[in-house]
């Protein structure tokens, strides 16, 4: 029988795990007239205060009644300064350069807290999850006419270990070339970069809310290219170590409206993160198969990229491009979830290459690197585990859970000891109240 549109009205409203409370629905971006009546710029001053050789910073929000900020559109700046360990200035026969990108891959980890939790998945190797993220994410028409500001310049494809004249920027590593004239000698580089603050959520939060960021250097093997002596009595110096947030006021009644959901009704904002989790697993010379079961206890993740990488260049080395992934020699790789493969599996580089752009949705636009670079410098594989989706796909997976397991097999035995690197990408959702601890829906 039709129903009446007043048994449709009667009937309870269903809140699926994606659901907002109101007024949270407001905290997508909305127009700026309607909503704010004024904004600024916050400024967190990185600790310890005027420590550029510090080994680890501490960037502290206090909690205000502000309004509401943009934590999409942090960024991080500083000026960098290349010296000897007397804090002298180089001089000019070093050959010393930045890796790619120092304020956005010079870090050993990032740890993110809100209300004195911490949201994001801790990892030691922070610098090859934020350059996977960076190459699945970015395209060069995006990045290079600003790599005179973020310092983003790869080395160049094919000669990435290249540190031969490498003053001379026309050689043959060109990229490194480009980012000795950024910073060299007495040149000191003013770096401004976009920082991950909360797994690039498009919503606002409160400035209300607590947030504490921490940074750790990596380790110098990994951010200072070029001659390995010269390298070796060269530091890096962050002076004016800085993040900066737009904060946003809106109008009155909004912001009664926000106060009265969050304290008197104790309401939680939620948002949805991505994170990612990097599982390193060691590979003997001479081996040619390699089969491990679940690779992320029980969880299972949205996107997965797997690379083979050699023992050195994953310690890192002052003349060896930390970031040089070479294609394997490959005969298969496959993932599978409990006992079913996920397809497609991969057997050559021309499938991996045609699955990459699938995964990335580039189709029918620009790759961030041709094919030929894949090989030589890019030459990692992407699988897709998000097939069996719900309707509401673009935010999570309609399931978390499962075996996630890996089958490779080489056609030729390594050569040298490696590591076979899998970064697992995760969509989680976050909640939040005022003056209450985060919390993540799913511990991965």
């Amino acid at each position: 029988m039709k129903r009446t549109r007043q048994e449709v009205d009667d009937e309870p409203i269903e809140v699926h795990d994606s659901g907002f409370m109101s007024p949270m629905v407001i905290f997508p971006t909305f127009p700026h007239n309607d909503t704010f009546v004024e904004s600024c710029k916050m400024k967190i001053v990185a600790g310890p205060v005027a420590n550029p050789d510090a080994e680890e910073y501490t960037f502290s929000h206090a909690p205000n009644d502000y309004g509401v900020m943009d934590l999409q559109n942090a960024k991080i700046k500083a000026t960098i300064a290349l010296t000897t360990a007397a804090n002298a200035d180089l001089g000019a026969d070093q050959i010393v350069t930045l890796s790619q990108s120092p304020l956005r891959m010079g870090w050993k980890s990032r740890e993110i807290l809100l209300n004195n939790q911490r949201i994001n998945s801790l990892s030691s190797q922070e610098n090859e999850i934020a350059y996977i993220d960076h190459l699945t994410r970015e395209i060069p028409t995006g990045y290079v006419p600003e790599e005179k500001i973020t310092g983003c310049i790869h080395n160049t494809p094919g000669s990435a270990d290249s540190i031969v004249e490498l003053l001379d920027p026309t050689h043959a590593n060109k990229g490194a070339g480009k980012r000795y004239a950024l910073c060299h000698e007495d040149t000191k580089f003013e770096c401004y970069d976009v920082i991950n603050v909360m797994g690039d959520n498009k919503r606002y939060v409160l400035s209300s809310f607590e947030l504490k960021i921490r940074l750790t250097r990596l380790e110098k093997t990994k951010t200072l290219f070029g001659n390995v002596g010269h390298c070796g009595a060269a530091k890096i110096r962050y002076h004016n170590l800085e993040i900066h947030i737009p904060v946003y006021k809106p109008k009155q009644q909004l912001m009664n409206a926000i106060n009265t959901a969050m304290i008197q009704k104790g309401e939680e904002a939620k948002y949805y993160v991505r994170h990612h989790r990097y599982v390193p697993l060691p590979m003997l010379t001479g081996e040619r198969k390699f089969v491990k079961n679940d690779l992320f206890t029980g969880a299972r993740p949205t996107r997965i990229f797997v690379y083979i990488r050699t023992q050195a260049r994953y310690n890192g080395a002052h003349n060896s491009n930390a970031n040089q992934m070479i294609f394997p020699n490959l005969e298969f790789i496959g993932f599978k979830i409990n006992d079913a493969f996920i397809e497609p599996t991969i057997e050559n580089s021309r499938e991996a290459y045609i699955n990459l752009r699938r995964v990335l949705n580039r189709t029918n636009t620009e790759m961030p690197f041709n094919y030929d670079d894949y090989l030589t410098d890019y030459g990692f594989i992407a699988f897709d585990l998000t097939e069996n989706k719900d309707s509401y796909n673009q935010i999570l997976p309609n399931t978390t859970s499962g075996n996630v397991s890996i089958d490779l097999r080489l056609s030729q035995p390594l050569t040298a000891n490696s590591q076979l690197i899998i970064i697992g990408e995760f969509r989680n959702q976050l909640s939040c109240g005022y003056q209450t601890e985060a919390r993540l829906k799913f511990a991965y």
